[in-house]
């Protein structure tokens, strides 16, 4: 058996013993988050201290009446005129709720007296969700009425600064409230006596909703870090559901409408429904990834994609203003996803799979389903409660969330589990195979063999081609050089013999002489590069005419009418030992590379021995200079400096030159500054003479 079967074979007890901590931690995680919901719950449901009797609630401890504005054409004069005897207020003894009400509602109560004379009266009101609400009181001395506006459709500057409907009361005094809003009919009002009730009411309020988006927060933190590092559709699912359901209890609890844009004010208000038809197409999302998809459940899968796409198009109905006339597509979805869900953890719990996850899922959707039917039945008029409603779902949203999560993450361990026992089971198929690949690789090992007998064969053909090819361009070389031969031949006569009315043909002549020169200087350098790259290369040394060098280079200058020649060869040594063909270009390169780039003026060629027992050569001009960053590259194959745009050539001159002194045993280095022209200097060692050795 393979060595590496035999140790993933050995130790199945090390395996299991990690998958069982695996579930243990898992447990113990479940736990952790449990409590880290239930903690909050516990904390919220004692809530604050018991209410002083300077907190009365609006229906219940204070009676008021109701009447339904069904053309939307009251004023408050008219509502308390005795004219109009057909309306038909009714009496409230609890807090207003009608459900999806379309038409406009008003209220009427007495403000109840201050807990100390002079001290005001506050209304603090809840659900913040509604469209409008305006609080109208008689001023007691010119009769006119006062009014206060709050609700999502009123800009933040008009109203009190907090997130409920806060307005301030004459004690005493009859008040009036219209109501406005394409939401469920709601109002629960608390009549606070004095401000300092006010100000617990409003902190007890506050250390709620704390407690409750701290709980909410780390749990989201959790899944999404969870998601992010195992990526698998249902935590995705997951973060989605519990990230939209977290929004929307921000948004109905007023905060979005405090801290919005006064440009987005109505946009406060669609958010609410908006994030309605948005948590249950999440939640019918969020089953599908969990129990359906990729199962036999074919219709449920199909049902809970229809439920998905059904509410997401049904957020289009909030802008459109049509959402209180299809929001029982959103009850009516949620109940349907959690039944479709409730049944199917049912049947996995009567086969027996997978129970731990499917007990967790059973509760987390039985308990969404409950704690929903009271908050469909307040929301929907049919049941009057004196504790706001959507506490208590607020609070079962977050219960649901830490229950789906922990149901996810048994799931993900028993998937381990599972995946442990089919990787034993592979384990066992592997010794099998290992035998078989052996074989295999005995046979594979014998065609390579017969394969590298083949490779060897096409090197070597492929040698002999690049043998040819290089031959090929020695070809090239010398049929580029014949007519270039010519034409320098016949500019040269052109020049030598000009007649007096031919001064135009001397000048093209010499620059039919300079331009050859140069294609010349540039074969040179292609073909030199080929040769220094050659494995069996030796310089070719020979006793060499220094100022022959000198003067064959500068004819360049002499072909440029932009430039005057200054030869300095009085210090420079009669001979030198060198490779003369290899000198003769790297001179050339250098002038020609003056010519090119300096502009008019005067270029020196100097030449003398210098302490070293080197031959100095030096080419400088009166140009534009380099700057420090181009003289660090200018001697790099195919640099072209900063005129690529202006002067034509690929590069190579500089590079071959270098190289060229640094087979003699030399270098080059160039100095410059800018608008002071470049000074390039060419040193050569000497060479022995090719029959007493190469270099």
């Amino acid at each position: 058996m393979h060595k590496h079967s035999q140790i993933l074979t050995s130790h199945p007890e090390r395996h299991r013993a990690f998958w069982a901590w695996c579930l243990r931690a898992a447990h113990w995680l479940c736990f952790a988050l449990l409590a880290l919901v239930l903690i909050p719950v516990a904390i919220a449901q004692h809530g604050p201290e018991p209410q002083a009797p300077q907190a009365r609630l609006l229906g219940w401890d204070i009676p008021m009446q109701w009447v339904e504005d069904v053309n939307d054409n009251m004023t408050p004069d008219a509502v308390l005129s005795e004219l109009n005897r057909h309306l038909a207020w009714q009496p409230l003894n609890y807090a207003l709720n009608v459900g999806y009400l379309k038409d406009v509602v008003w209220l009427k109560f007495t403000v109840p007296a201050a807990a100390t004379p002079g001290d005001p009266v506050w209304l603090l009101a809840q659900p913040t969700y509604l469209d409008s609400v305006t609080l109208y009181e008689r001023d007691t001395d010119t009769g006119a009425w006062h009014t206060q506006t709050s609700g999502d459709h009123v800009p933040a500057h008009l109203k009190a600064g907090v997130r409920q409907h806060l307005f301030r009361l004459q004690p005493g005094k009859v008040a009036l409230i219209r109501i406005a809003t394409s939401s469920a009919m709601q109002f629960q009002g608390v009549v606070l006596s004095s401000t300092e009730a006010l100000g617990a009411e409003l902190a007890a309020s506050e250390r709620s909703m704390g407690l409750y988006f701290g709980a909410m927060a780390a749990l989201l933190l959790g899944i999404w870090a969870a998601s992010a590092i195992f990526r698998t559709y249902n935590l995705h699912a997951l973060a989605l559901l519990g990230t939209v359901s977290a929004l929307h209890v921000f948004n109905v609890r007023g905060y979005l409408s405090l801290w919005i844009p006064e440009a987005w004010t109505m946009w406060a208000s669609h958010a609410v429904g908006v994030g309605a038809f948005g948590i249950a197409a999440t939640l019918a999302w969020q089953m599908r990834e969990q129990l359906t998809r990729n199962t036999s459940y074919r219709v449920a899968d199909r049902v809970l994609m229809g439920i998905t796409a059904l509410n997401l198009l049904g957020t289009l109905s909030v802008p459109l203003g049509v959402y209180s006339n299809v929001a029982w597509i959103n009850l009516v979805s949620l109940v349907t996803s959690d039944v479709i869900a409730i049944v199917l953890c049912s049947l996995a719990l009567i086969h027996r799979q997978h129970r731990a996850q499917h007990a967790l899922l059973l509760t987390a959707y039985g308990i969404h389903l409950l704690g929903g039917i009271p908050t469909t039945t307040v929301m929907t008029g049919h049941a009057h409660w004196n504790v706001d409603v959507t506490t208590l779902w607020q609070f079962q949203v977050l219960v649901f969330t830490g229950l789906i999560t922990c149901a996810v993450f048994v799931g993900m361990v028993l998937r381990y589990r599972q995946a442990e026992v089919l990787k034993d089971q592979a384990i066992q198929h592997l010794a099998h195979a290992e035998q078989v690949l052996e074989d295999r690789i005995d046979q594979r090992t014998r065609e390579l063999s017969l394969a590298q007998t083949w490779l060897r064969q096409a090197l070597d053909s492929e040698r002999d081609l690049r043998n040819e090819q290089r031959q090929f361009f020695h070809m090239i070389s010398h049929e580029f050089r014949t007519p270039l031969a010519v034409v320098d031949s016949a500019a040269a006569e052109q020049q030598n013999f000009p007649s007096p009315d031919l001064a135009t043909q001397t000048t093209r002549a010499k620059q039919i002489r300079r331009a050859c020169r140069r294609l010349t200087s540039l074969v040179d350098s292609c073909l030199i590069s080929e040769r220094l790259d050659s494995a069996g290369f030796t310089l070719h040394a020979a006793p060499a005419n220094v100022a022959a060098l000198l003067e064959h280079a500068a004819q360049l200058v002499h072909w440029s009418p932009r430039h005057r020649l200054q030869l300095f060869t009085a210090s420079a040594p009669a001979e030198w030992i060198c490779d003369q063909t290899l000198v003769r270009i790297a001179l050339s390169n250098l002038v020609d590379n003056a010519v090119k780039y300096a502009a008019e003026g005067e270029i020196f060629i100097a030449a003398h021995k210098n302490d070293a027992g080197l031959l100095e050569i030096s080419v400088a001009d009166e140009g534009s200079g380099m700057s420090l960053e181009l003289m660090s590259r200018i001697f790099e194959q195919f640099e072209r400096g900063d005129r690529t745009d202006q002067t034509k050539g690929f590069g190579l001159g500089l590079w071959v030159s270098r190289r060229v002194a640094r087979l003699h045993g030399g270098d080059i280095t160039v100095e410059s500054q800018r608008d002071h022209g470049a000074c390039f200097t060419l040193t050569l060692a000497p060479q022995r003479l090719s029959g007493h050795g190469g270099a």
